[in-house]
């Protein structure tokens, strides 16, 4: 009918609920340090490969001047060129990444001190709690209460030999 759940919605009245606060996935220092890593070795791999086809084109392009062949020189510099702008944008890429890399092996090291300092605060905390002046009033009070009851018993002894030796 035209009241049954589905065609009620009241949200409007009471409110929606409240999603829970979403937690934030764990984030893995070390796989994301790995996959850098392998980016960034794979970034001068292909470098190294780009250089070595710049090498071949600048040879290629001498060979073809010997034979009076300028539009395939011209062909093969404009090809050196255009590797030479992909190592440039490689060289930055692997750049950023080594800072990128570089940047969170820093904030790794300032989680681990905050971290480390954070529970040495709770542990001094949590020590001054058990170490409370008033636990030491405590503990002096009943140290003088036994002084007070060995003096007695000591008075009470010397007292005695003293009257034993009297007679």
């Amino acid at each position: 009918g035209i009241f049954s759940r589905r065609n009620i919605n009241m949200s409007w009245l009471f409110g929606k609920k409240k999603k829970k606060a979403e937690e934030k996935p764990q984030v893995d220092v070390s796989k994301v340090k790995e996959n850098l890593d392998k980016q960034i070795e794979f970034t001068g791999m292909n470098i190294n490969k780009y250089e070595k086809q710049i090498d071949d084109c600048k040879s290629k392009a001498k060979e073809a001047l010997q034979k009076k062949d300028k539009k395939k020189a011209i062909m093969l510099m404009k090809k050196k060129k255009m590797y030479e702008a992909e190592i440039m944008k490689l060289d930055g890429m692997r750049l950023m990444m080594e800072q990128q890399k570089l940047n969170m092996e820093s904030q790794l090291n300032n989680k681990n001190v905050f971290d480390t300092m954070s529970e040495g605060a709770k542990t001094i905390e949590q020590l001054a709690k058990e170490a409370d002046i008033d636990k030491f009033d405590e503990i002096r009070e009943k140290h003088e209460e036994m002084e007070d009851k060995n003096k007695e018993i000591n008075d009470f002894f010397k007292d005695y030999a003293e009257e034993q030796t009297e007679d």
